[in-house]
């Protein structure tokens, strides 16, 4: 358990680190959520319909997901100052190589090792934050993080709208890789260099994690949530601009706009899981995103516009709390590991097949039955978490947790 004079620590002193590894993340967020304003152009030039968009997320998180797993033998022999450096200057050039492909299939491959480049961030990140930050500052820390995640999404479209202007998407492409390549190496100065390591990934652990329902529980809770988080960001301007009802240049504003609204509820999340605990903090949050998220398919187009709006804020103040649960089931030194087996499968679903199913629904002009669809799934899921005979798997786990410290 956390000592008393950790229990009365004051969160400032944290904040230099937790500013440091949310630029990162969102440098690392940015070189994959890029694509999204991009889509309209990279679609023109290539022809592509509704299920090759979507495929092209899947690809991506798929090669995403392969990394989120290995990256942890790479901490494990290095440390994770150094695996998330390496992800960044890999991000670099992997975007450099997506901008010089001339073919679909050279295009698709290209975003494959882009996504293995990024995928080796995330898990030395969380680790290090849960190795860093004590218990009860948790959810905050979190909350800070996951602003990440919305300024990159504010700001993709933001500079997608200016920088398209006098440019193609090629050369955007290649200006954010070389941008990438030399701020790794001004990180390496940036970062502490203490060497935390993760703990390697045996047969054993597996098995013994795969037998915890919780972490089946969080990480189904994660594959749903990135859905509505990612899934729907990848695929909102696909439907918004392809059915007529905004110009692209218009649908990145709308994204702009409620990504900032983002910004503040990230950190509400964090600090509404520090409050109520992750148990309540999960299933009210679930609840409302999965409605709004129904009620787009159920409005008119124009109507959907606006609670895409509602639906983007509530989804990013998601993301902190299911990362304090998956922070808190396992001790801090096993973290990276549990990230590392989690993470893929979510990442998998969330980013790739929520967006593939969603353009095979807007293939066949259903793509108000796909929002419907999954706004009931989401709605379903935060009714379930909320039943202890489910939830108690997870106390029992976070308890135990705090226990071994």
């Amino acid at each position: 358990m956390d000592n008393p004079s950790t229990l009365k620590s004051s969160f400032l002193p944290y904040l230099p680190f937790l500013v440091l590894i949310s630029f990162v993340s969102f440098l690392n967020i940015l070189a994959r959520v890029i694509f999204s304003p991009l889509t309209p152009y990279i679609c023109e030039e290539m022809q592509l319909c509704h299920a090759d968009t979507g495929n092209l997320f899947l690809v991506l998180s798929l090669g995403f997901a392969l990394t989120l797993f290995s990256s942890q033998y790479l901490s494990a022999k290095t440390s994770h100052r150094f695996t998330i450096l390496f992800s960044v200057l890999a991000t670099g050039l992997g975007l450099i190589y997506v901008a010089s492909t001339e073919t679909f299939m050279q295009f698709r491959v290209a975003l494959f090792l882009l996504g293995v480049s990024a995928g080796f961030f995330i898990p030395s990140a969380v680790a290090l934050i849960r190795q860093r930050i004590p218990s009860h500052h948790l959810g905050k820390a979190f909350g800070i993080f996951g602003t990440a995640q919305s300024f990159a999404f504010i700001l993709g479209p933001l500079f997608t709208q200016f920088f398209i202007q006098f440019y193609d998407w090629k050369m955007i492409l290649n200006g954010f890789g070389l941008f990438f390549a030399v701020l790794s190496v001004l990180l390496f100065f940036a970062f502490s260099k203490n060497e935390e390591k993760s703990v390697p990934i045996t047969v054993s652990f597996v098995r013994e994690v795969f037998s915890w329902p919780s972490f089946w529980i969080v990480m189904i809770l994660l594959c749903i949530i990135n859905g509505l988080n990612i899934g729907i960001y990848n695929m909102a301007p696909d439907y918004f601009e392809r059915h007529n009802l905004l110009a692209a240049s218009e649908v990145n504003y709308l994204i702009i706009v409620a990504r900032t609204i983002s910004i503040f509820t990230a950190v509400a999340g964090g600090m509404i899981a520090d409050r109520l605990g992750l148990k309540k903090s999960l299933v009210i949050v679930l609840v409302i995103c999965g409605s709004v998220t129904a009620f787009m398919g159920l409005s008119n187009p124009m109507l959907a516009l606006s609670l895409f709006c509602i639906q983007s804020p509530i989804a990013a103040a998601l993301m902190p709390i299911i990362h304090y649960g998956a922070a808190v089931i396992a001790p801090p030194e096993k973290n990276a590991s549990i990230v590392s087996l989690m993470a893929p499968f979510a990442f998998t679903f969330g980013a790739g097949i929520v967006p593939q199913i969603l353009g095979f629904f807007g293939d066949y002009n259903l793509y108000a039955e796909g929002f419907i669809s999954f706004g009931i799934v989401s709605l379903l899921s935060g009714g379930l978490v909320s039943l202890n005979a489910i939830y108690k798997h997870v106390h029992f786990s976070q308890m135990k947790s705090l226990e071994s410290k």
